[in-house]
């Protein structure tokens, strides 16, 4: 691996999106450390030369302390991809305070704090690139999940203002999937399926039929988005952006 190669955190590298994310880099030669709720800890300088850091998000502290280590271990940060989400499916009645707060604090602070670990790493750079998933749900009202659109919604304005306010050092994107093939979208179809009283091939169906590309994204497409904006030259003067992927859904 080239000594000038990328050096980047992927936070939330253990869901079907991290995980995905966290190989393309890889396979791009990028060195990275992955963390996640189940990461498993690996010893510094270990067999297969990585780190993996178990981090909960929503902790401020392990957070910063995750940053950190990452930065000590890859001797500087370049890139920073932010992994997590999550989602409470009901309507908005049943929401509880707790559930809006666990939202919101993965799904947008978490992002927030990172950057701003990140922030002096990036600086001694030279530079940095900070990138986020969002979602097609921030763009277009879907019933049910009404804290995790919003929570996505406020994700993207965050994206937007960072990429002004850390400008010209740092550059902040998102990228925002579509219907990603996925254990969790899987389960969200047997939700609708029992609510609905209707077979699962029925939302399957259905939810394509939304979709102009007629297909659901693949996890490797948005690692290959996730990439571009990491990685890729032509990117240099991308930032502020959402980069949707999804097959045309919110065309």
């Amino acid at each position: 691996m080239s000594a000038d190669a990328t050096k980047c955190l992927v936070i939330g590298a253990t869901g079907a999106i991290g995980s995905a994310v966290a190989d393309r880099l890889r396979t791009d030669g990028t060195r990275i450390v992955a963390t996640g709720r189940r990461a498993p800890r690996a010893p510094v300088g270990g067999t297969d030369g990585r780190l993996d850091i178990h981090l909960n998000v929503r902790d401020p502290e392990a957070v910063a302390r995750g940053v950190t280590e990452a930065a000590d271990w890859l001797g500087g940060l370049d890139a920073l991809v932010y992994c997590p989400g999550v989602a409470h499916v009901g309507g908005i009645e049943g929401l509880r305070p707790a559930q809006w707060d666990e939202v919101f604090e993965v799904n947008v602070r978490g992002f927030g704090l990172a950057v701003a670990a990140a922030l002096p790493h990036f600086r001694a750079g030279g530079s940095g690139a900070a990138v986020a998933i969002s979602s097609q749900a921030a763009r277009r009202g879907q019933s049910l999940i009404s804290a995790y659109s919003a929570s996505k919604a406020a994700l993207d304005g965050l994206v937007r203002a960072l990429a002004v306010e850390l400008a010209p050092t740092v550059r902040v994107n998102a990228v925002a999937p579509g219907i990603v093939a996925s254990d969790m979208i899987t389960e969200d179809f047997r939700r609708q399926a029992r609510r609905e009283s209707l077979a699962v091939s029925d939302i399957e169906v259905r939810t394509l039929e939304r979709i102009p590309a007629r297909r659901f994204q693949q996890r490797e497409s948005i690692a290959a988005a996730v990439a571009f904006l990491v990685n890729g030259p032509a990117a240099a003067d991308i930032t502020g952006q959402t980069l949707v992927v999804d097959g045309g859904m919110t065309a």
